[in-house]
């Protein structure tokens, strides 16, 4: 059924952070019924507004007989909504959504999803079709300079494809005479993250080093960052390529997630779950389609004590290890892959 659709998309949506659902969309209509046009999205006006750009994606589907169904996917870290954008849709689609700090005005479109990541949908020549021909459609006028709207398309060619994140059942490094540890993160400036995010990876960097494991890892960070001198001893200035990010992750025998920019859910929390990781994480701030279990498909800390015990337990029980795995990747499969994204919105 889903094959007599059409899907039209925003032209001016960034690419980047559209592409894991655009993948979701070619999988439940077929890539040859999703097209980009301007036709349904004047009034959103996006062209205008620099903030859209950065905040969500716009698409419709279109049925046999011509009617419409407005979608818009917010993927943006904080829990606020687009006024407009809400306006327009028929159904609200957000990652960041927050039963508390989202507005209950915007609670009757909302439909909660899981965190996504940027991945590669096209080849060099697709990307470059689609990078000109879009901006035609736009008719040139895009909320961003062209310089930024050119280096989010090559940022999508540039990350890997979804199938590369995916979990395989191998031994793992966990059965080397050390288990192998990573986590690299970018140190933030935000207020939450000073205060929160960054000192609890930092935490846990300390804990593994500690620890009889093989960590690599530490923050990017720049000299004027105001926390720079109290890391600076797990500072690296020579950047992963995303490449070696995926395959050092995969390796690592267990990983560690916390809400991070506007205690959002970030793209590594999506990028574990497809992994199939064992994941360490401290309490989520927003909603979930599904809430992750505490020991079936995640493990929660609350406490310098519980994140130490839960890097012990994870590191030296195979058995748990592979349960919280094998339950972060069923809960992809059902929840947070882009075709289950998709087919959750249509549902709702």
């Amino acid at each position: 059924m889903n094959r007599d659709l059409r899907v039209v998309i925003d032209p001016s949506s960034r690419i980047l952070y559209s592409s894991y659902y655009i993948n979701g969309l070619y999988s439940m209509f077929h890539k040859k019924n999703v097209s980009f046009s301007s036709k349904y999205f004047k009034s959103l006006e996006n062209g205008k507004d620099k903030r859209s750009y950065d905040h969500y994606m716009a698409f419709v589907i279109i049925h046999p007989d011509n009617s419409i169904v407005k979608i818009v996917i917010d993927f943006r870290d904080k829990p606020s909504v687009k006024d407009c954008a809400y306006d327009w849709a028929d159904k609200y689609a957000k990652v960041n959504f927050n039963t508390h700090l989202t507005e209950e005005k915007y609670h009757k479109k909302m439909v909660s999803i899981p965190p996504g990541f940027g991945i590669n949908i096209w080849n060099f020549w697709g990307t470059a079709f689609y990078c000109l021909s879009n901006l035609v459609k736009c008719r040139f006028s895009i909320s961003v300079g062209l310089k930024t709207y050119l280096a989010d398309y090559r940022a999508q060619y540039r990350r890997p494809v979804l199938g590369d994140y995916l979990f395989k059942h191998t031994a793992g490094s966990i059965r080397q005479s050390k288990p192998y540890v990573f986590l690299v993160g970018t140190l933030w400036k935000h207020k939450n993250c000073i205060e929160g995010t960054n000192l609890f990876r930092k935490t846990f960097i300390e804990l593994c080093q500690s620890l009889d494991c093989d960590f690599e890892g530490g923050f990017y960070a720049q000299p004027n960052h105001p926390q720079y001198t109290q890391f600076q001893s797990l500072i690296f200035s020579n950047r992963y390529s995303v490449k070696e990010y995926v395959l050092k992750t995969k390796l690592s025998a267990v990983v560690f997630n916390t809400p991070a920019v506007h205690n959002c859910h970030g793209w590594k929390l999506g990028e574990f779950l497809a992994m199939g990781k064992a994941i360490i994480s401290t309490p989520l701030s927003n909603q979930l389609p599904e809430d992750l279990v505490h020991g079936k498909n995640i493990h929660i800390v609350t406490n310098i004590e519980e994140l130490k015990s839960a890097i012990n337990l994870i590191l030296t029980n195979d058995q748990y290890r592979k349960s919280l795995e094998n339950g972060a990747y069923q809960y992809y499969m059902s929840y947070a892959n882009p075709q289950s994204v998709i087919q959750n919105i249509l549902d709702y």
